[in-house]
């Protein structure tokens, strides 16, 4: 593989980089706990593979020039973003200081995790345009893509795990502020919400 070294920094920058799945984990993290910002990250890490898979095989290629295709994977991603905010804004609207944190459903949360990912287009985008960069087409690139793309969950992992420890213990400082809990559930669904509709006007 071309540049190994030079892959492993641009991914770990784009790692710290807040984007639809970091801001995706910390707000699981910090409404629902820890553990619930792993698990959501073991369903963006599913979504990962199959966007490696698709840029390995050459699906993704579609996006690039399909623009119905884009619209309609673009547009179920914003929708189901802007549904999960809209549950987020009406379930836990209101938390009550020393109340705690709303019991995650671990299978729900990795679903949820999974088609985030799945249904964003720019990922799918950006591993057609950033893991072919680092092939040597002398070789073979579809393993080439595989294991670029599992180098790139791997480094990922950690920085998204940290992620969640970090939101988490911030979502305690912020539920045993009564003022602060109250509004936290409104909060997280605006940022669903605000994620939604970004992916929305995201032009292919």
């Amino acid at each position: 593989m071309h540049n190994l070294s030079l892959f492993v920094i641009a991914t770990l920058l784009l790692a710290i980089t807040p984007g639809q799945d970091f801001i995706y984990v910390m707000l699981r993290s910090i409404s629902q706990g820890a553990w619930a910002g792993i698990i959501a990250i073991m369903g963006l890490m599913v979504g990962v593979t199959f966007h490696t898979i698709a840029a390995a095989t050459g699906v993704a290629a579609i996006l690039l020039t399909s623009s119905a295709a884009f619209t309609v994977i673009k547009l179920g991603g914003a929708v189901y973003l802007v549904y999960l905010g809209i549950q987020s804004f009406r379930q836990k609207g209101h938390l009550k200081i020393n109340q705690p944190r709303e019991k995650a459903n671990k299978l729900k949360l990795f679903k949820e995790g999974i088609i985030s990912s799945t249904l964003n287009p720019k990922l799918a985008l950006f591993f057609m345009a950033f893991l072919p960069q680092f092939v040597d087409p002398g070789d073979d690139t579809f393993i080439q893509m595989l294991l670029l793309g599992l180098l790139f969950a791997l480094i990922s992992l950690p920085v998204l795990i940290s992620v969640a420890l970090i939101s988490s213990h911030m979502g305690k400082i912020i539920i045993s502020n009564h003022k602060i809990a109250q509004s936290i559930g409104k909060v997280t669904g605006l940022m669903l919400i605000g994620l939604g509709i970004r992916l929305a006007l995201v032009e292919r």
